[in-house]
């Protein structure tokens, strides 16, 4: 079983410190965000992460603007172009799989022939350059729905995010929804009251159940935590607090 994290989880570190800490403490792997929310020169993360000995899993895609998907607006079209462009990216840096969110958050406005549309343009470019879309769960799942339904394609995955789950939609078990589609993970805690980004076992996520599932689906794929130091701040080595989120995820699976 391979071990990735999030490149950024919480300290004021330099991507290469971030990258070499991740390494020392024990994981395999890292997942890029792949946008210059945090970091203007993440097209190096690739190379800082193999400096490291670290293999890169996947990316995230940007995903501020992802509701302007649905949307008739230049802004939307301009998102779409932006995901194709990530595409492209993870061609030419080796990257296999790009994660998006269908929406942010929760929103509003129905599912709609604009984005399917987009959807569809994006998953000719995923096939063109033979990168997977991960689909993520967020707020109002019936978007995944809505995808998987109408575009079908063999590089259309899932990326099953339990803090997501447990904020959004409790009510579901969209591992047991798409477990078939399933080739990523994003695994943190929150008490289902906020998006925390919390390290296992400190909320009320069901990871029990979740391990399960896992299991008998006989998921071969990274177990990948996408935490911050939420909780931990006290602890001023990140190698330490990485460790301690290690350590969590071997408790998982």
């Amino acid at each position: 079983m391979k071990y990735t994290i999030v490149d950024y989880f919480g300290y004021d570190l330099s991507p290469q410190e971030r990258m070499k800490a991740i390494k020392q403490a024990g994981f395999d792997g890292v997942i890029l965000l792949w946008a210059d929310y945090f970091d203007a020169d993440y097209r190096d993360f690739p190379q800082y992460a193999q400096n490291a000995g670290l293999y890169v899993e996947n990316a995230h895609a940007p995903y501020m603007q992802a509701n302007t998907i649905w949307e008739d607006t230049i802004t939307g079209q301009e998102y779409t172009n932006q995901i194709i462009r990530c595409i492209k990216d993870c061609s030419v840096y080796h990257i296999p799989t790009l994660v998006m969110h269908p929406i942010n958050g929760i929103t509003p406005l129905p599912e709609n022939d604009i984005g399917i549309n987009r959807f569809k343009k994006i998953m000719e470019a995923a096939e063109k350059y033979s990168v997977n879309i991960a689909i993520e769960n967020q707020g109002n799942p019936e978007y995944i729905d809505y995808v998987f339904g109408n575009i079908p394609s063999n590089r259309l995955k899932f990326c099953f995010d339990s803090g997501h789950e447990n904020f959004y939609s409790p009510h579901l078990d969209l591992l047991n929804l798409y477990g078939d589609k399933l080739i990523a993970l994003h695994l943190h805690d929150n008490n289902g009251q906020e998006d925390a980004h919390a390290l296992p076992f400190t909320g009320n996520v069901n990871w029990n159940r979740i391990a399960s599932k896992l299991e008998e689906m006989n998921y071969t794929g990274a177990i990948a935590l996408e935490t911050l130091n939420k909780g931990f701040e006290h602890i001023e080595n990140p190698v330490e607090f990485l460790q301690i989120a290690l350590d969590r995820a071997k408790k998982i699976l």
